[in-house]
């Protein structure tokens, strides 16, 4: 296997799963080993793709399908939700100024829900669409006309007429990528801006081992790809969005630049970083299995979290039967089931609970469970990974 960014050979294994049950960034199962690679050419992280990769993103990768309201929480603040799709919105207006009546492609779009706020917000500017699947028609359908957007492949007549190009946490499922930035590359008029999100696998720790997405990107590695396929990075933002990277890059028509490869410090660098992330997860089924063995004799238990981390937990576990409930704070997870859990809002959570495994990005775990106002009076015993 060669690395999807430079082409160097993948010899370096960085993680494996320890079973053929790993997770998808649904929370579902995947009947397969999740294999990781570090490229010391440039410093990306690749695993080894899914089999039939096209075919899961077009029949099966069904992404907040359930309505055209459905989204996920990205913070809370002061008891209220933020959404990510809020987030997104706000951030791309602070990063990019573009003309009036600007054209837009959301390319890997879904169901685009970035692009359909921004259409309600009084911004004159012209959306496209472009995905790998048809399964999102529905909902473009309410914003869009058939003419703007495309599927499979994006046609011809596209070339050059793009002001801007965003891509919301694609990326990072493309088996080839750079395939993926040329079509961008050709679609930009010359100046055009790229503009996108994905995954921080160093602030995002889960990423490492979300079978899949074939790309983990680091800083340095996402800055050698955009260079490597005609791109002036205009920015690399680790901040303004939790666990990714945002990032801004404009089109160099006609471009004929061999790329630097990061430096050797710089690989060091992300290397030690990613073999910490390693050993971290390398070590977490075995921390919660000593965890679960120590709390015989408790009442109830549950999970916080029906994310990745809260699912990891629950398939970790030698007796997931034992938990009572899912516990969180997305309303339109509430009601629904996470492996024939029920999941519950803070607030409903039964007092028969006493023991909680926390599922959630260990960076900011122990801050947001402080702030849930319905447990600070409960006697409650917390787990964190």
């Amino acid at each position: 296997m060669n690395c999807n960014l430079c082409n160097s050979p993948l010899t370096d294994k960085i993680y494996e799963s320890g079973s053929t049950r790993s997770l998808t960034s649904l929370c579902t199962t995947y009947a397969g080993i999740t294999e990781v690679y570090f490229c010391h050419g440039c410093g990306h992280v690749q695993s080894l793709e899914i089999d039939n990769i096209a075919g899961y993103y077009d029949h099966d990768y069904d992404i907040l399908v359930t309505s055209e309201e459905e989204d996920q929480i990205y913070e809370v603040i002061n008891g209220e939700n933020i959404y990510r799709t809020e987030h997104q919105v706000e951030t791309l207006l602070n990063k990019v100024t573009l003309p009036q009546d600007a054209k837009i492609l959301d390319y890997g779009c879904a169901k685009s829900s970035t692009m359909n706020v921004l259409t309600t917000m009084g911004i004159t500017f012209q959306p496209y669409l472009f995905d790998v699947s048809d399964r999102y028609i529905p909902f473009w359908k309410n914003f869009l006309s058939e003419e703007h957007w495309a599927i499979y492949s994006i046609p011809n007549e596209w070339d050059n007429q793009f002001n801007a190009v965003t891509s919301f946490f694609s990326l990072e499922h493309m088996a080839q990528p750079q395939n993926a930035l040329r079509e961008i590359h050709r679609v930009l008029i010359p100046s055009g801006i790229l503009y996108g999100i994905i995954p921080n696998v160093f602030t995002n720790i889960a990423d490492l081992i979300v079978v899949d997405h074939v790309n983990h990107f680091t800083p340095v590695s996402l800055d050698y790809m955009l260079r490597s396929q005609g791109f002036d990075v205009v920015e690399i933002d680790e901040n303004a969005h939790k666990g990714a990277l945002v990032f801004v890059a404009k089109k160099i028509p006609g471009h004929s630049i061999v790329a630097a490869m990061p430096t050797l410090s710089e690989i060091n660098a992300a290397y030690k970083k990613i073999c910490g992330i390693s050993v971290y997860w390398k070590d977490a089924n075995g921390k919660v299995s000593t965890y679960e063995q120590a709390i015989t004799g408790k009442k109830q238990i549950a999970i916080y979290g029906a994310g990745f981390y809260g699912t990891f937990i629950l398939t970790s576990l030698a007796q997931p039967e034992k938990i009572a409930y899912i516990i969180d704070q997305n309303p339109f997870l509430q009601g629904k089931e996470l492996n024939g859990k029920p999941i519950v809002s803070p607030a409903n959570l039964p007092e028969t609970v006493d023991t909680v495994f926390v599922g959630l990005n260990p960076t900011h775990a122990r801050k947001l469970m402080v702030e849930i106002a319905e447990f600070r009076n409960r006697d409650l015993t917390f787990f964190y990974l």
